[in-house]
């Protein structure tokens, strides 16, 4: 009896040790995956986020483009005159009209195409096609309930922009009334094609991107037609859409491994694409985290999805995430295995078994001895981690600290540059002010009234450098905090530090700012950000602009809840094989003692990991004051 009452005891201690173990492990788990899930979560929503903004940044500059090119057209009245005249003529007249109006807008046209432009349609208020330049044999077809763009342009005669389909070409498009003498005379449409926005995500953003249009709004057998402007094969991401072949999308790279790669997110992909918002899926590939945004292309009326802008990214943090999950969860396992032994040892002593009574002090020693060494075990686990994670720490503070020492360095030494500049004038006037002084006094010929303009004018000069030191102390201290900080005077007291500078190098500063923004985060960060843009144009305009004037302009506006910072030039531009470098650290074209390559590396860091806001950097054409420029525009997005 005693003894079957022992067996019962340790059934019941094994059976709670076994619940105990699949509990907690099940605990930890749950735990774990969940933390996991909100942190891979927060970064798709950064994936789709930086998608989402360069997307924006490219439309904001084809609309800059397509703009141009409308208001240029027809700064030549031929055009508007030619269009008149052919809506009222027949088809013979046409004819001739039509190919005076080809050969006035060759030139032009070829110029359009290397910047991008796919279409450059003129069409008749009845929706009938005049002229299309990038295929001049097709004319005359109607196209209405086809383009919805041009049907919207003739009926309300404002323009209208957004991406919309045709009968053998989709793309963003700019579509324009025409007037003449007060009289409609048709639209005119200046388009992009989805070829441009892959490759400049692709290539200039160094976002691998893919851009998807719904297969259905061609008819089906439109997709074998030898008139198509573009050529589409079926996408890997959805059975629905297809993916236009350029130069850099390789066919065995975008569709045959993607199908591979994309295989285990299938489901989710349809799920997201049925819902229409922006999304982004992960998946893992050949030991990669690969993270796939989807940013849904609506059509010009905002009433459906005609496309998909689709991006692929690797991301260490995801891997990092989930290694960091699965060492967590092995960690647990083993604690919990070990206490799951423990108390085994402890509710199931043989000592017990065998001598109940008489070993009874022995029993509960060796308990004690137990506890004593699982406690000791497990304080040194805990150590060990405590102490590789303080060693990790320690040794990435040191590579920041190296890092951001030598970018205080090189902006000390432009701002030290700078104090000099600023104060040598009245430095010299108070030294020839005292000096005169002293000589009218050695000689007798000093009196009250120069004694005092004198004095009145040291002073000044005084005020004058006790300002400028307050303007770079408050830039040497830093910001420790967010404040709340108007643009404009930020940006004038940048400018004001930067005055000797402007000064020397001849430059001219134009201003276009929005005197109400308001902006809450560092305002000193934003003056280093800016003054290092700023010399970075200073440059370019001595090396390249001796014997132009040299324009840096400056501009502020609001849109869509975000704070827009254009500072453009008119140094002729960034050479294409090196724009997406000039954000890495220690990348410079100068000579060793004239640069260290940190300046714009530090603005980047300053701007997006500081500030948490975007900056990207663009060539642009522009006129000013009838004369045409080229030059870069870095554009800053708060």
């Amino acid at each position: 009896m005693f003894r079957n009452n022992f067996k019962s005891l340790i059934n019941k201690n094994n059976l709670f040790i076994f619940l105990f173990f699949v509990v907690a492990n099940i605990g930890v788990y749950f735990v774990v995956e969940i933390n996991k899930d909100q942190r891979i979560q927060k970064a798709l929503d950064q994936h789709v986020n930086k998608l989402q903004t360069h997307y924006e940044i490219l439309l904001y500059h084809q609309k800059q483009t397509a703009n141009a090119s409308y208001q240029s057209t027809f700064e030549d009245p031929k055009i508007a005159s030619i269009i008149q005249k052919a809506y009222h003529a027949n088809e013979e007249e046409r004819t001739l009209l039509r190919t005076q109006l080809h050969d006035l807008l060759a030139k032009k046209y070829n110029t359009l195409k290397s910047k991008g432009v796919l279409q450059y349609h003129f069409v008749f208020p009845n929706n009938t096609v005049f002229l299309r330049m990038h295929k001049p044999s097709k004319f005359g077809d109607d196209l209405t309930g086809i383009r919805e763009d041009f049907m919207f342009v003739n009926e309300h005669k404002t323009p209208i922009h957004g991406f919309d389909q045709g009968r053998t070409a989709h793309g963003f498009r700019h579509v324009y009334p025409v007037f003449n003498d007060d009289e409609y005379v048709g639209a005119v449409e200046i388009s992009f094609s989805s070829e441009i926005l892959q490759e400049y995500l692709t290539e200039i953003s160094k976002i691998h991107t893919h851009f998807l249009v719904d297969k259905h709004i061609f008819d089906v057998k439109a997709w074998n037609r030898d008139d198509l402007v573009n050529r589409y094969v079926q996408s890997s991401e959805h059975p629905d859409y297809m993916i236009t072949m350029t130069s850099k999308h390789n066919f065995n790279i975008c569709v045959v491994s993607n199908q591979h790669r994309l295989e285990p997110v299938l489901d989710k992909i349809d799920a997201g694409i049925k819902k229409g918002d922006p999304f982004a899926v992960y998946t893992l590939f050949k030991g990669n985290a690969d993270i796939i945004s989807f940013i849904p292309i609506k059509n010009t009326q905002d009433t459906k999805t005609l496309g998909w802008l689709v991006s692929y990214e690797t991301d260490d943090f995801v891997n990092m995430t989930l290694e960091g999950g699965y060492k967590i969860q092995m960690v647990a396992l083993i604690v919990i295995a070990l206490l799951s032994y423990f108390m085994y040892r402890i509710l199931n002593q043989k000592e017990i078994l065998d001598n109940l009574v008489t070993q009874k002090v022995e029993h509960i020693e060796q308990i004690n001895r137990d506890l004593e060494e699982s406690e000791h075990e497990l304080q040194l686990l805990n150590e060990s981690l405590e102490q590789r994670v303080k060693e990790e720490i320690e040794k990435n503070n040191q590579i920041q600290k190296k890092l951001f020492h030598s970018e205080k360095m090189v902006a000390m030494g432009e701002m030290i540059g700078n104090i000099a500049h600023q104060w040598r004038q009245p430095l010299s006037m108070i030294t020839t002010s005292v000096t005169g002084m002293k000589l009218q006094q050695s000689i007798g010929i000093l009196d009250g009234e120069d004694l005092v303009k004198n004095c009145d004018a040291i002073n000044e000069a005084a005020q004058y450098l006790s300002h400028t030191i307050d303007d770079f102390r408050d830039f040497i201290k830093g910001d420790k905090e967010k404040s709340k900080f108007n643009l404009t005077q930020t940006i004038k007291k940048a400018l004001n530090i930067q005055s000797s500078s402007i000064k020397n190098h001849e430059l001219k500063i134009i201003t276009n700012l929005d005197d109400s923004i308001q902006i809450e985060s560092f305002p000193n960060a934003l003056i280093q950000s800016f003054i290092n843009i700023f010399n970075n144009s200073k440059d370019i305009l001595k090396l390249k602009n001796n014997r132009l004037e040299r324009f840096i302009f400056i501009t502020t506006y609001k849109q869509n809840d975000k704070v827009y910072l254009s500072i453009k030039d008119n140094g002729g531009g960034i050479p294409d094989e090196i724009i997406h470098k000039i954000f890495d650290a220690y990348f410079t074209t100068k000579h060793q003692s004239q640069g260290t390559g940190l300046g714009l590396h530090m603005t980047y860091n300053l701007i997006v990991q500081h500030m948490h806001g975007l900056i990207d950097v663009h060539n642009v054409e522009f006129d000013y004051e009838g004369k045409h420029y080229t030059g870069a525009e870095f554009l800053i997005i708060l």
